[in-house]
């Protein structure tokens, strides 16, 4: 019997979430440089005290942002020290694609058939491959396994 994930949806968004935004630090940097800028045409506060202003603000508010992004970065980081670098390919042809646009029906498996021909591996293996990432990165995200 096959134990359905019940994090499938939310770690397949997460590691969408990290091909659009980059590392935890490219994100927290990007949010107070949005802040930055955002004070800047107001009149309010220099750059770097803005910048030490918002900081903590930033991270307290983004911090389920920011978890997710970590965790999406120590799986792959994972499976690289691992030498597996074919699950990280299957990660990118099939859930960090086209990561901008809103996932349609069909779009998974059609990702999935065109990773079979190109890995080269089984349309079965590439789904183990999957669930494996997301099980590891809901390992690492803390999350209900």
């Amino acid at each position: 019997m096959i134990k359905r994930q019940t994090y499938r949806e939310y770690a397949t968004e997460a590691f969408r979430f990290y091909a659009r935004e980059g590392s935890k630090d490219e994100y927290i940097k990007k949010l107070i440089q949005d802040r930055i800028r955002a004070e800047k045409s107001t009149g309010q506060a220099s750059p770097t005290e803005a910048e030490l202003i918002h900081k903590e603000a930033v991270l307290s508010e983004k911090a389920a942002e920011l978890a997710d992004l970590d965790a999406a970065e120590k799986t792959i980081y994972i499976f690289q020290a691992n030498g597996r670098m074919e699950i990280i390919k299957a990660l990118d042809m099939v859930y960090m694609k086209d990561c901008w646009k809103d996932l349609e029906w069909g779009d998974i498996s059609g990702r999935v058939h065109h990773a079979e021909l190109h890995i080269p591996a089984s349309q079965a293996q590439i789904y183990r491959w999957l669930a494996k990432a997301r099980y590891e990165f809901a390992r690492e995200r803390g999350l209900r396994l």
